[in-house]
């Protein structure tokens, strides 16, 4: 069963703390350390405007075939939009890391979180890598994910122990995002640790898929940032195959969803968090698309914290979707309600939907009638402190 609670993962160690970066002296500088060169796969930000530190990791990746021994962290700043002068930051967080560290600068990756368009303060930064590598701690996780926050509410870590075989291994995670965050990566950043061994190239393809179905599989309020980033890292050792593979690959997923969900639990100004499935559709693109049309929709997200039933808003989204349907046989489920099925099925399931809707985590179902492909979404509402803390942000 996955914990919230942080724990220790063989072969890795983390730290965070306030380096001076963020006005408010909160933890702003975070590290994750492996005790050698690792596997690691990153799945990163669609947007067109690329953040430097994202530049930097994918090329680190690439070059070294998908092996590292760190990644550094800051909050608070963003490093985007900053020309040549990122770009050398990037370089030099990296070098100061290698330096702390005692290895290669390409075998340190490097993220970045906060406000677009204002340079790195490296003084502080770079001091504050050297206090980060003293403070590593094979318990420091809780650390760590505090000190990638940004807008979020609380840290989100999650853990479990999986046995494969005749061995037990760990895996667990930290992950920070509360706004900007839409499926093709959101404004998010992912860390998952697991002490198996894992083959490079395995590795990247496993993330993709968890990915698709986790960190990609969230939405806030539809917009993505130049920053995201999803990483997990793995074990050195004879790595796992077959029927072992596939069941740390169900064990990681099971972390990575878990994180995904975290962050749409802390959503910018949001009450309540729904899974919003659609099925019955003729392709998954279709799927997809209905899928996305309903859970981005201002119209049904205010209603969801207005615990409102309004059918009408949610069949709408999905007839202008563009997905595939069969008006007669679509039908809509809120919990184990049924209030649409082709036609409206009366006060009576307004009034039973209305009482799901209390709930601070619920489901809603489509059904298109047309196959087999479905795609889930994790939703959020709309609530007046969204735009409250985004009108804020920078002033």
């Amino acid at each position: 069963m996955v914990s919230t609670a942080p724990i220790a993962v063989p072969g890795f160690r983390f730290a965070g703390l306030p380096v001076g970066i963020k006005a408010s002296g909160d933890p702003d500088l975070a590290l994750l350390v492996a005790d050698g060169l690792v596997p690691c796969a990153g799945v990163f930000t669609t947007n067109r405007i690329v953040a430097a530190p994202v530049t930097l990791s994918r090329d680190v990746l690439l070059r070294g075939g998908n092996t590292v021994r760190a990644v550094v962290v800051n909050s608070g700043n963003a490093n985007a939009c900053t020309g040549e002068r990122g770009e050398a930051d990037a370089r030099a967080t990296a070098a100061a890391v290698a330096a702390a560290l005692g290895c290669q600068d390409d075998a340190v990756l490097v993220c970045s979180t906060g406000v677009i368009g204002a340079p790195l303060p490296m003084e502080p930064l770079e001091k504050g890598v050297a206090a980060a590598a003293e403070a590593l701690d094979g318990d420091g996780l809780a650390a760590f994910a505090r000190a990638i926050m940004t807008t979020d509410t609380r840290p989100k870590t999650r853990s479990l122990e999986v046995s494969i075989g005749a061995r037990t291994y760990r895996v667990a995670g930290a992950a920070k995002g509360a706004g900007m965050i839409h499926p093709n990566m959101a404004t998010m950043l992912g860390f998952v640790v697991t002490d198996a061994p894992v083959d490079p190239l395995d590795l990247d393809a496993l993330w993709h898929r968890v990915c698709h179905r986790t960190f990609n599989a969230i939405t806030i309020d539809g917009d993505t940032s130049t920053n995201d980033t999803a990483l997990v890292f793995a074990g050195p050792g004879d790595p796992l195959k077959g029927d072992d593979l596939n069941a740390l690959s169900d064990a990681i997923e099971a972390v990575a969803g878990e994180l995904a969900r975290d962050i749409v639990r802390d959503a910018e100004g949001g009450t309540k968090t729904v899974a919003l499935t659609v099925a019955g559709a003729a392709s998954h693109a279709d799927a997809a698309a209905a899928a996305e049309a309903v859970a981005l929709s201002p119209l049904v997200k205010t209603a969801l914290h207005g615990e409102d039933p309004n059918w009408g808003r949610i069949i709408a989204a999905v007839g202008r979707s563009g997905a595939a349907f069969d008006p007669d046989a679509l039908s809509l489920t809120i919990g184990p309600v049924v209030i649409y099925h082709g036609r409206w099925m009366g006060p009576g399931a307004e009034q039973r939907a209305h009482q799901v809707m209390k709930r601070a985590e619920y489901s809603i179902r489509l059904e298109l009638g047309k196959g087999s492909a479905s795609r889930t979404i994790h939703t959020c509402d709309f609530g007046p402190d969204y735009v409250r803390i985004n009108a804020d942000y920078r002033s």
